[in-house]
């Protein structure tokens, strides 16, 4: 599926939001259930995880450039030559929104034969490769800073299992309750606190929670939740802001969503990133993050906004900055050590040469 770059970005308040039961991932058969429930069986022994919770899934959204071929949109075969496209001049976003769960959205984004299947089949019997898949909802914050740095972390090495390689962790459940990916019930309401894993370089990233908005089932995705669901939306950005920089900014601050980017390397899975604009500098906002508990948890970076449209040295380098002593210093850091999403974004900065994150207008 293509990525979208919206341009200028389209403020918070003017992304509405869809709800329906027909949203949610549908179910093809009880034979591929059954290998779902094998492949998180398997998953849950490995890493030690034990219960699924709820998460919102994006069915589609309003925004024009789908790509119809199927080889594009899902599965082992994508080979999308123009994998985004620009949308100029958009006033409003439709996002439509049902639920999955954790044990879907951990096999189902996972590049597998059965994964690949299930595309395969979405796209023969309803023309929707993603009508079997989980498609849950990750939110990114492109947090620009009053003298143009944009903020990265990463979880401390004792946070991360001092491993570059195991896959970010979004599935923050403490609690004995799970959601029956049958029926979309969820036996109690659950508590989804514990700090997110970002094994790599990344932007502040978080989930919506559907039990922060009590939507419980996918009885309750009717539209009068919707606006509560699109403050959760907004708020687990904000959210993020704090959990990984510190920063107390309110969810009343503007604002924008930026791009809705498909991550091929986990089956075109939607990754939401919006944008805001602060009015502290890098120093301002390191002072800030070395004060907080956040700073327990994860190491902090910038990358100067104009160092995004530089292409990748030849030794696979990035150009990252660190504030020390209330200095910034200039370094180079190993493309491998740098998160696939924010790699994508430096992708489509590049691609897309109007777009110029500090004279963003939201």
């Amino acid at each position: 599926m293509k990525s979208r770059v919206l341009w200028p970005p389209v403020r918070t308040s003017a992304v509405k939001v869809a709800l329906s039961a027909s949203y949610c991932r549908q179910i093809v058969s009880s034979y591929y259930e059954t290998l779902i429930d094998t492949a998180w069986r398997d998953q849950c022994e490995t890493e030690g995880r034990q219960f699924s919770s709820p998460l919102f899934r994006l069915h589609a959204s309003s925004l024009p450039g789908s790509c119809s071929d199927f080889q594009c949109r899902a599965g082992l075969t994508c080979s999308c030559s123009e994998d985004s496209v620009l949308v100029e001049g958009c006033n409003e976003v439709e996002l439509r929104v049902g639920l999955s769960n954790t044990r879907e959205s951990s096999v189902t984004r996972q590049l597998s034969v059965l994964s690949s299947d299930l595309a395969y089949i979405g796209y023969e019997l309803h023309k929707k490769p993603q009508m079997f898949l989980a498609n849950s909802i990750d939110v990114h914050a492109v947090f620009v800073t009053k003298d143009g740095y944009l903020p990265l972390v990463r979880s401390l090495a004792t946070n991360r299992n001092g491993s570059i390689e195991k896959q970010a962790s979004l599935d923050r459940t403490r609690s004995t309750s799970s959601l029956s990916s049958k029926t979309g019930s969820i036996s109690s309401k659950t508590s989804l606190r514990a700090p997110v894993v970002l094994p790599k370089w990344s932007l502040p990233t978080g989930q919506p929670e559907p039990s922060t908005c009590n939507i419980l089932t996918y009885k309750d995705l009717i539209s009068r939740n919707a606006e509560e669901v699109h403050k959760e939306l907004v708020e687990s950005v904000f959210r993020s802001l704090h959990d990984m920089l510190g920063i107390k900014t309110p969810s009343s601050d503007p604002a924008a969503l930026l791009a809705l980017h498909f991550d091929k390397k986990h089956n075109n899975k939607p990754e939401l990133l919006f944008i805001l604009k602060s009015g502290l500098t890098s120093i301002e906002l390191a002072d800030i993050f070395k004060k907080s508990k956040a700073k327990n948890l994860y190491e902090l970076a910038f990358i100067r906004s104009k160092d995004l449209k530089t292409p990748l040295n030849q030794n696979e380098k990035m150009p990252f900055c660190q504030v020390v002593e209330r200095k910034i210093s200039q370094s180079q850091v190993e493309a491998q050590s740098v998160g696939d999403i924010f790699k994508s974004f430096i992708k489509l900065t590049q691609k897309h040469s109007s777009v110029d994150l500090t004279k963003a207008k939201f």
